[in-house]
């Protein structure tokens, strides 16, 4: 399943990427014989990552949600991923076998990538370090999120196939420390490749003020794009000196504003926050997913939110309504309870599809928004310095979570005299992340014994639970 495909590359229509479609069906080496070449191909690896078994569904909500107990859906290998019998049932296992696979074949097109500017340098092509850096970025960014779905927190273990190499051979695997090590080696290079960003990247936006491809850095894996993903994988890792110090990197540039709490509904509604986006994937067709398994509400297909619902005579141990009622005054008003919509029998859950759309009902205000799925934003950094800090700086990890929280409509903690606590960071991580694929992590990080909204009971935090097998058609041609 190593064995990468074709990449589907075309020319670019409009100077703008976001009017790039790949139309050729299979790499050619002319392709890369200029600028233009590179950005295509470029441009055909960010848009695999919008794909449904990618970070258009089962990456972003279909999987961790479920599994993290915070939505939940009819068909049966859903109801299996909820209850965490991974081999119960043909569809679920056709279901990881999917993301494991099309994870790789987008590995496999950024190493394309970076084999062809072997033969180039930054001298006989401008923008070399901008190309290799965002192809590196991406390169970790889906082996982090394997390694964290497919293998165990323990770094001894053996972990996943850490792939560098354009080529059809079987790749081996390594210990999970070893892919961690790959993983921040691939980070660290970009992030030096990428120093421009700081010049180049503003608040507010100015899109105007670049060319061709120094436009839409959000949609780039950028450099705080690196900086955010190295943050997550040291405070993953529990490495919090440096989790602490690239998240703290990120906030302090002040390029990533919190929204304000009135503007919490609808920030990232299918759409990427031009304050809050560090990193995100343009898509046209998120919309219609959106509307398949999040709008429309069918027994079979439908992800929604668990609610305890008169009508439905559910009662779930923690429907969405507790897990926002934690830690907080009875007085506060939360604006993140507007991202979900309580209608009879259930709760719609709409923080990140375009229900403007989807009702074509569009205000003119969003008419300059890019359409897609945000993937890192500054609130997580917030957190993770809160919780990075917490032992060795509390006035500074205080003041990050208030300053968190009070953009949602919370009063601080400060405020109210109580004492943050990591309990109180882990509540607040589930409210703030809720719905985009981070939270099961967080449970994994952290061994968590699980409140199990699908079964009424708490399941034991073990590796049983939170390791997802690696496909069987993996080691079809190994030893």
């Amino acid at each position: 399943m190593l064995i990468c495909c074709a990449l589907a590359v075309g020319t670019a229509s409009c100077d703008s990427f976001l009017d790039v479609r790949p139309k050729a069906e299979k790499v050619e080496r002319d392709l890369f014989k200029d600028a233009q070449g590179f950005e295509d191909a470029i441009y055909g690896v960010y848009g695999a990552l919008q794909q449904t078994n990618l970070y258009g569904k089962e990456m972003l909500w279909g999987i961790p949600e479920v599994l993290a107990q915070n939505l939940y859906a009819g068909d049966s290998s859903s109801e299996e991923l909820a209850r965490y019998n991974y081999n119960t049932n043909d569809n679920l296992r056709t279901r990881f076998s999917n993301v494991w696979a099309e994870a790789y074949e987008a590995i496999g097109w950024a190493n394309n990538i970076l084999e062809q500017l072997n033969d180039w340098s930054p001298a006989s092509l401008p923008l070399y370090n901008y190309y290799r850096a965002e192809m590196l970025g991406v390169r970790a960014y889906l082996h982090f999120d394997m390694l964290r779905m497919f293998a165990s927190t323990n770094e001894s273990a053996e972990g996943i196939p850490y792939v560098t190499t354009y080529s059809p051979d079987v790749k081996p695997f390594y210990t999970v420390g070893q892919v961690y090590q790959f993983i921040l080696d691939d980070l660290l290079e970009a992030e030096r490749l990428l120093a421009d960003d700081e010049n180049l990247i503003v608040y507010p936006r100015d899109n105007s003020r670049y060319e061709k491809f120094y436009t839409y850095r959000e949609t780039h894996f950028n450099l705080y794009a690196v900086r955010a993903l190295l943050a997550r994988v040291y405070w993953m890792r529990g490495d919090m000196t440096n989790a602490a110090l690239y998240a703290r990197s990120v906030i302090d540039s002040q390029k990533f504003p919190l929204v304000g709490e009135t503007e919490v509904q609808d920030y990232l509604a299918g759409v990427l926050s031009p304050k809050e986006t560090i990193f995100g994937v343009y898509s046209t067709s998120y919309v219609n997913t959106c509307q398949t398994y999040l709008y429309n509400n069918n027994s079979w297909s439908s992800f929604n939110a668990y609610a305890n619902t008169t009508s439905s005579g559910t009662n779930y141990l923690e429907p969405y309504t507790v897990v926002y009622s934690k830690d907080v005054l009875a007085t506060n008003q939360d604006y993140r309870l507007q991202h979900f919509e309580a209608l009879i029998g259930y709760a719609r859950f709409r923080k990140l599809m375009d229900y403007y759309t989807i009702q074509e009902n569009v205000p003119s205000s969003r008419a300059e928004l890019i359409s897609g799925v945000t993937l890192i934003h500054v609130s997580e950094m917030y957190l993770i310095a809160a919780e990075a800090l917490l032992d060795v700086d509390y006035d500074a990890a205080l003041s990050y979570f208030d300053t968190e929280i009070r953009s949602r409509g919370l009063s601080s903690l400060s405020s109210r005299g109580v004492t943050l606590t990591e309990d109180i960071i882990y509540n607040e991580y589930r409210k703030e992340l809720f719905g985009e694929g981070q939270m099961w992590y967080n449970m994994k990080r952290l061994n968590k014994d699980i409140v199990s909204n699908a079964e009424q009971r708490t399941v034991p935090g073990s590796e049983t639970v939170y390791v997802i097998p690696i496909p069987e058609e993996e080691y079809e041609y190994r030893n």
